[in-house]
């Protein structure tokens, strides 16, 4: 009598119920298929990336709602003794919002760079998904008084970054004008700031210059009574060369 061989079974239980993706299994079919034309599996890879992108963006939208929702005030530690005001700095702003967004998958980073003697940055936020909504803004090298070409820079870089972050996630940095500049005791808006900052770049006109005429030690302290002035002149400028 041959020797017997025992076989164990194990019950596996009940097969576990995994959910496949529609668009996915429309894909695996045409990849499959070698009858299918290679313009269709294009086609189907770009239906595809759509939907993916569709979903991120929706994925972002509520995240970005429900983060704005838990935004708390962002604290005004900076003074404009000029105006005798106080504003949200950089720092302000970040300590305010970056651990909000991050407990909703979102990101604040800015990219910054040089286009034509201007300082660019872009404010953008991400989400873990890869969705993200950005706004840019650029200027010419703040050279008040007392600063090198590098602290020139650095000064227009933060301010730069300091408005796209405000302005993208739509919060109050506590300096904004509601009265079409006609209040004497306002100072310019980021706006104006980069039309006077390109115009005087254009015209050569060391932004110094309209600084010491108007006593004030950076641009952006400028009332917002002297924005046309400042343009009136900078045109003039152009005209009598």
């Amino acid at each position: 009598m041959g020797q017997e061989t025992a076989i164990q079974t194990v019950d596996a239980g009940p097969a576990e119920v995994v959910s496949v993706d529609p668009m996915m299994r429309m894909l695996e079919s045409v990849f499959l298929n070698p009858e299918i034309p290679a313009d269709r599996i294009s086609l189907a890879m770009d239906m595809r990336e759509r939907q993916l992108n569709k979903e991120a963006e929706q994925a972002f939208n509520k995240a970005f709602a429900m983060a704005m929702a838990e935004m708390p005030d962002v604290a005004r530690s900076g003074e404009n003794k000029h105006l005798k005001t106080r504003y949200s700095t950089l720092d302000d702003l970040i300590r305010a919002a970056r651990p909000v967004l991050a407990r909703h998958g979102l990101s604040l980073n800015w990219e910054t760079g040089t286009k034509e003697q201007l300082i660019w940055v872009k404010a953008i936020v991400r989400h873990a998904d890869g969705h993200s909504i950005s706004t840019e803004l650029q200027g010419a090298r703040d050279n008040g008084k007392q600063m090198n070409a590098l602290q020139g820079g650095g000064s227009t870089e933060t301010y730069l970054k300091r408005y796209t972050g405000f302005s993208l996630l739509g919060l109050s940095s506590g300096d904004e004008k509601d009265d079409d500049g006609q209040n004497p005791q306002t100072s310019i808006t980021e706006q104006q700031f980069i039309e006077i900052t390109n115009l005087a770049e254009e015209k050569g006109i060391p932004l110094e210059v309209i600084c010491k005429a108007h006593a004030i030690e950076h641009l952006p302290l400028l009332p917002a009574s002297s924005f046309t002035s400042v343009i009136s002149r900078l045109n003039k400028t152009e005209a009598a060369k």
